[in-house]
């Protein structure tokens, strides 16, 4: 099969979440020390990203596999699996609570859309 929109859109979600998510520390911040300490977690916030985010994509394989094999609509399987991350960015928030969490779920919500949208899903074009 072929994978790259579930990769496309698990990396430009994290990229995208992480930096929406600067981007928001840094509005809310009025010390020029702490901004420099926002910029310096890029690295581990990515990290952190991609381990919070890996057992959603293992679900998600499935449920794209699923839907590939079913013959869905496209359009319709998109819809899907970006509600599906969206809900379980969500979960994962809820589950490891915080000061930052309401920013942390608006802002890898609102990549997860927006990658999901971008990245063109094409059953047509995958091979068994």
């Amino acid at each position: 099969m072929n994978w790259s929109y579930l990769i496309k859109q698990w990396f430009g979600t994290l990229f995208l979440g992480t930096i929406i998510l600067q981007l928001i520390m840094f509005q809310t911040i009025q010390n020029t020390k702490q901004i420099c300490g926002v910029l310096a977690i890029f690295p581990i916030s990515l990290l952190f990203g991609l381990i919070f985010s890996t057992p959603t994509y293992i679900l998600y394989s499935f449920i794209y596999r699923f839907l590939r094999f079913k013959n869905i609509n496209s359009n319709f399987a998109k819809i899907i699996l970006i509600l599906f991350v969206v809900f379980n960015v969500n979960i994962t928030t809820n589950i490891i609570k915080g000061s930052m969490m309401n920013n942390i779920t608006i802002s890898y919500s609102l990549s997860a859309i927006l990658s999901g949208l971008i990245f063109k899903l094409n059953f047509n074009n995958d091979y068994n």
